[in-house]
């Protein structure tokens, strides 16, 4: 029996282990880790490394910071010698900390190449600058200007780095770093939301490495992140509602969606309410003060998914019809806990004050959209307290590239449409730009468009690329009732 074992025990030991088929130049030292997926108990296996760069890359003598670094190993016989690097959205997440949600979607990708993502400067192990608030989170929290500007500088005096450095051309050097350090000659870039601005500059500085761009829910150069945020979420409702009547189920039990949404609306401008929920994330009981600004976050927080935007007729006619927002107020809550608890507010603000800031149009008045001129009241107080990086001559200048690129929106996205894609595509000579017909931010998780990113990453080209199941994409059924769906 011993004898058994031992040979049991042997035969583990002699079997072929997984080789990092890093280029015999790398430079960085890679263990195995963990990658956790913040607010929740989900983690995932990798290889993790770091790389020391200067805070100010005009002083490389001066100040240093640690840059993090993960690595899923292609799980493939044989490794292609271009990896892909994932750029993460926000501006404020971490890269590293999304690998537990796109994994399943890179896993035909990962058969053959490597996937590296690094933490932006700012963001998760990569000196992030964190914004400590002993301020409870809350749906209309950040309509209170005052709070908002006290909790402002009380970040900024917190920080552990220099927010000027941490802009998104400053970051885009790291990255080309890490590639050297890596070894890898040329890359398949892949950004989403956020993560697009930033792929499309790195192009910009470092085209000669890039072998394609993938670009879901895109942020085209020539828009100041978040003057457009209240008109594209009202361009949303709109296509939700419209999807609804077109819809024999979802217009009988909801034939006056728009008029029902207004008319709650004005109610709750005209006479906020308080109401006590049962917090989603603790379970204790909470109370809050619903306002049309209330109404506006909870309903922008809903529509990043397609799968709670069919909630939206039914959660707005039952605040309506029964006066019970707790629902509609608990869902919201949930879905904006989990969002920022992924993001480093620090390092969101240096990114949009100088970068998006000066470029904003203030005196735009929004006041006639779900969320009026909430985004544009909150980004000029914060802005006016936040210290300012230099931003290149031309950057919001249109990427002009012949390298082959992918476009991917949905239909329904609250903050980056379908035309913001179409705009960036304007100036890429190479590319091809597909919708999601009834879906929203962050698209390439869908099946069909999973397969075609797949095969867009292993040709290297748009040509020939199969996309006939594009057009059957469908949105998620409304829900007419708590119980879903109907059958």
């Amino acid at each position: 029996m011993k004898k058994a074992i031992l040979l049991v025990a042997l035969l583990i030991f002699a079997l072929p282990t997984r080789v990092l088929a890093l280029p015999g130049s790398n430079q960085i030292e890679f263990n195995n880790c963990s990658l956790a997926l913040p607010g929740t108990n989900l983690t995932a296996s990798a290889r993790c490394g770091s790389l020391e760069v200067a805070e100010n890359p005009a002083e490389p003598g001066g100040r240093r910071i640690r840059l993090n670094i993960a690595m899923a190993p292609a799980t493939g016989k044989s490794t292609e010698p271009d990896p892909v690097f994932f750029f993460a959205g926000g501006p404020g997440q971490a890269a590293t900390e999304t690998w537990v949600m796109i994994r399943s979607t890179l896993s035909k990708i990962r058969k053959t190449r490597d996937i590296v993502m690094i933490d932006q400067r700012g963001t998760g192990g990569s000196n992030k600058l964190a914004c400590e608030s002993e301020v409870e989170e809350d749906l209309n929290q950040e309509v209170d200007l005052d709070l908002i500007r006290s909790e402002t500088e009380k970040c900024l005096a917190g920080l552990d780095g220099d927010p000027r450095f941490y802009t998104t051309s400053i970051a885009m050097g790291d990255y080309n770093l890490v590639r050297q350090a890596m070894g890898y000659e040329r890359i398949n870039i892949m950004g989403v939301s956020y993560g697009t601005r930033a792929a499309q500059v790195y192009l910009r500085m470092f085209p000669e490495t890039v072998r394609s761009v993938t670009l879901d829910s895109v942020v085209p150069m020539q828009l100041a992140l978040g003057q457009e945020h209240a008109l594209m979420l009202d361009r949303s409702v709109t296509s939700v509602f419209e999807d609804c009547a077109q819809d024999e189920t979802c217009s009988s039990r909801f034939p006056h969606q728009f008029e029902e949404l207004n008319k709650l609306f004005l109610q709750l401008k005209n006479e906020p309410r308080q109401i006590t929920i049962i917090d989603p994330v603790s379970g204790e009981p909470r109370d809050m003060r619903v306002t049309a600004d209330t109404l506006g976050v909870a309903i922008r927080f809903l529509s990043y998914a397609s799968e709670t935007q069919a909630l939206v007729p039914l959660l707005v006619h039952e605040a309506l019809t029964t006066g019970d927002l707790s629902r509609l107020a608990s869902q919201a809550l949930l879905i904006m806990t989990g969002l920022n608890e992924m993001l480093s507010k620090g390092m969101e603000l240096s990114v949009m004050c100088s970068e998006d800031y000066p470029y904003m149009d203030l005196s735009a008045d929004y006041g006639d959209t779900l969320m009026g001129n909430l985004m544009l009241e909150i980004v000029a107080v914060q802005c006016g307290l936040w210290p300012r990086g230099e931003v290149p001559e031309g950057f919001h200048q249109p990427v002009l590239s012949d390298v082959p690129v992918l476009l991917m929106s949905g239909e329904r996205d609250p903050v980056t449409p379908p035309q913001y894609a179409a705009q960036a595509a304007a100036s890429f000579a190479n590319s091809l730009n597909l919708v999601a017909r009834g879906q929203t931010h962050s698209v390439m998780k869908n099946i069909c468009l999973r397969d075609i990113t797949t095969a867009f990453i292993e040709k290297g080209s748009i040509e020939s690329l199969d996309t006939s199941c594009v057009g059957k994409i469908l949105p998620a059924p409304f829900f007419t009732s708590l119980l879903g769906p109907n059958p």
